[in-house]
């Protein structure tokens, strides 16, 4: 047998990667806006698997879905203290905590998928995650859940603004989702998304405004009758890490997890375009019908939103974004 000596050994570790050397694997927790039943949940994995082979294996990251973990609206206070180390959320629960991010759900905002993504991958995406670290979290990357429709247990549409007047509609958080709804003259209900398939099969709220993908995730498809293609907002994303486990990683695994959430936004978005289109079938072999609405006469009624959030968002950033969107 060779004699193993001091420069058998510095050879020997230098051929190891810089991140296995570092420290041994570490578990972490993620979780996202949606069921396991969700598209989403394994875009989430395909992320933390790639996490895990960037990371030479130090980076084990374990995926849950919404309620396992606790509540949506908890996900991101255990995003902040370092209890969840990844949260992949919706705008809707973001701008609680960060009101700019509002500005990505002025209602009507952005005509397609394609103008969405040019604002969000350019300096506003950026400049609306510099204020994350301040509340212990970092921005990743910006990802879709799919346009947000209304959709009733009615089979009557709500083709019109005055369609909606009294309707109970369940919402997600954020002051502008309420807003949105409450100008049109429905009364928005904010229910975590575990408990919006009960709200509504009791008769608690007639509609609901979720993307298909999170229609048919939560089977909504059993108790709805008709969807009103409004789309009022493209709905993004967001992967966030928590910063508390962000600034322990090594400079190696830092990158890494960069890397990843990289390659995790277009994987998002392609995904969840195609899963959209799957889900619009499956509402209609349930019997859902599907109609447009009168869209111009929605965005005039909506439209002086703009002005009522201009002090939340702030002048700069709402011109930004309508002259990036073609407003």
């Amino acid at each position: 047998m060779p004699a193993i000596n001091r420069r058998t050994l510095l050879v020997s570790g230098l051929a190891m990667p810089a991140i296995a050397r570092a420290q041994t694997a570490r578990t972490l927790k993620m979780t996202l806006a949606d069921t396991v039943a969700s598209p989403v949940f394994p875009i989430c994995q395909r992320f933390a698997a790639n996490l895990k082979q960037k990371s030479g294996g130090t980076l084990d990251v374990q995926v849950y879905g919404a309620g396992q973990l606790g509540s949506q609206t908890n996900a991101l206070t255990s995003l902040q203290t370092g209890i969840v180390d990844f949260v992949a959320h919706t705008t809707g629960y973001i701008e609680t905590v960060f009101p700019k991010v509002a500005v990505l759900d002025l209602p009507f905002l952005f005509r397609d998928a394609k103008t969405a993504e040019a604002v969000l991958d350019g300096p506003i995406g950026e400049e609306l995650f510099k204020p994350f670290p301040e509340r212990g979290i970092y921005g990743l990357c910006w990802g879709w859940w799919g346009w947000r429709p209304i959709t009733t247990s009615s089979a009557a549409p709500v083709t019109h603004p005055a369609d909606m007047n009294g309707v109970k509609i369940r919402i997600q958080p954020g002051a502008i989702y309420a807003e949105t709804y409450k100008i049109v003259g429905a009364i928005p209900v904010a229910v975590d998304i575990s408990e919006a398939y009960l709200a509504m099969s009791q008769g608690a709220v007639q509609a609901v405004e979720l993307p298909y993908i999170s229609m048919v995730a939560n089977k909504f498809q059993e108790v709805v009758k008709h969807s009103n293609e409004s789309n009022f907002v493209y709905n993004a994303g967001a992967l966030m890490v928590s910063k508390r486990r962000m600034d322990g990683f090594t400079p190696e695994q830092q990158a890494a997890v960069r890397a990843a959430a990289k390659e995790m936004s277009a994987d998002w978005r392609t995904s969840v375009a195609s899963a959209t289109d799957q889900a619009a079938g499956v509402l209609k072999a349930a019997g859902v019908t599907i109609g447009p609405v009168d869209l111009p006469a929605y965005i005039a009624a909506t439209r002086p939103i703009y002005d009522k959030f201009r002090p939340v968002i702030g002048d700069d950033l709402v011109d930004q974004a309508m002259k990036q969107a073609g407003v």
